[in-house]
C-alpha cells in the first residue's frame, strides 16, 4: 500500500498536462489532508463514485494507475493539441442551433417575468379568438417592419488577410419600409414595400395575412407597440386577431433576424440608385428569404408558440 505523505499532490497537479490527471492529483490531495469523499466530491463537482475509484486506484496501483489507458472504438473529434479546420466547426456550431450574430442591447425597463409571463401564449390566444374556434386551427404569425434605403448597412466580407475592403457608403437619404409577416408553421410569409408607415397601411398589409389564412383557421399575428398598430387595426377581419410584445422585448420577435439576414446576405454594401431602385432589390431579398419554407420555419420558430403541446 502506498503511503499518501510521500507525495506532494499539488506539485504533482502543476506538473500535468491531462485535465483528468489535475482533478486526480487534486482530489488526493484534499485526501491526504482529511477531507472525506463527499466534501472531495462535492469541492471538485464531481461524483462520489469517481474519488472512491481514483483514491482506491492509487492505494492498489500507485501514480501509474491513475493515467489514462488506451481505449478502444472510434477516437474523438476534437482533441487536445490538434487543429480542427474553423469551416468544420461552423458545422458542429449550425446543427446545435447556433448561429453568428451580434449582441442586443438591453433596455433598463425591460422585465424578464414580464416575458416569461407572455410566453404563456395560449391564455393571451383563447381570449383572442373566437370562441368557436380549437387551437389546433390558429395560425402564429409574427410581424414587424424594417427600414431600407441608401444609407445603407456594411456588413463583414471575406478578404485576404491583411486587407480591409472597401465598401459603399452612401450619402442619399432614399428609403422605404418593408411590412413584413411569417408563419413559422406553415413556412410562408406576406410582405408588402411603401414610402411610409401607417395605420392605413398596416390594415393593408393585415388584408394580405388574411387573403392566405385557409378557411376555418385564424391568424393571430404577434407584433410591437408601434403607434400605427392600434387595437382595432384587425377589427374588419373576422378570421385575424391582433396580440402585442411586452414593452421593450424585440427579442421575442423573430422576424428581427429576417431583416439580419437580409441585410447581410442581400442588402448589404450595395448602391441603390432611387427609391425604385431600392423597392425593387428589398422585394427580391425578401422573396429570396422566403423561396425556402425550411428557412422560414427553421429561423422563426419558437418552442413557445406551440399552442397544442
Amino acid at each position: 500500500m502506498n503511503c499518501l505523505q510521500e507525495y506532494d499532490f499539488k506539485k504533482l497537479a502543476s506538473q500535468q498536462k491531462s485535465v483528468q490527471m489535475k482533478m486526480r492529483m487534486l482530489a488526493l490531495d484534499h485526501f491526504k489532508d482529511g477531507s472525506s469523499r463527499t466534501q472531495i466530491a462535492k469541492y471538485l463537482k464531481v461524483s462520489r463514485t469517481s474519488v472512491n475509484k481514483w483514491v482506491s486506484t492509487f492505494l492498489d496501483e500507485g501514480i501509474e494507475g491513475l493515467k489514462e489507458k488506451p481505449r478502444s472504438g472510434r477516437p474523438p473529434f476534437l482533441t487536445f493539441g490538434k487543429h480542427y479546420h474553423p469551416d468544420s466547426i461552423y458545422y458542429l456550431l449550425d446543427n446545435m442551433g447556433f448561429s453568428w450574430v451580434t449582441s442586443r442591447s438591453r433596455h433598463p425597463k425591460q422585465s424578464q417575468q414580464i416575458q416569461d409571463d407572455f410566453k404563456k401564449l395560449k391564455i393571451e390566444t383563447i381570449h383572442r379568438i373566437p370562441g368557436h374556434l380549437s387551437l389546433n386551427n390558429v395560425d402564429i404569425w409574427f410581424q414587424d417592419e424594417a427600414r431600407f434605403g441608401q444609407q445603407n448597412t456594411t456588413t463583414r466580407l471575406w478578404a485576404k488577410r491583411g486587407t480591409r475592403p472597401r465598401a459603399i457608403k452612401q450619402q442619399q437619404f432614399d428609403y422605404a419600409y418593408l411590412f413584413g409577416s411569417v408563419c413559422p408553421e406553415r413556412g410562408i410569409g406576406q410582405g408588402l414595400v411603401v414610402p411610409w408607415v401607417s395605420k392605413d397601411i398596416m390594415k393593408e398589409h393585415l388584408k394580405q395575412v388574411s387573403s392566405v389564412t385557409e378557411q376555418g383557421r385564424h391568424a393571430v399575428i404577434i407584433m410591437d407597440g408601434a403607434s400605427w398598430h392600434t387595437d382595432d387595426i384587425a377589427e374588419s377581419f373576422d378570421n385575424v386577431s391582433i396580440i402585442k410584445l411586452p414593452p421593450y422585448s424585440p427579442e421575442l420577435n423573430p422576424i428581427e433576424q429576417v431583416w439580419s439576414w437580409m441585410r447581410q446576405r442581400c442588402l448589404g454594401n450595395q448602391r441603390f440608385l432611387d427609391y425604385d431602385d431600392i423597392v425593387e432589390k428589398v422585394c427580391c431579398a425578401w422573396n429570396k428569404f422566403l423561396s425556402c419554407t425550411d428557412r422560414v420555419t427553421k429561423m422563426c420558430s419558437r418552442n413557445w408558440i406551440c399552442l397544442t403541446s
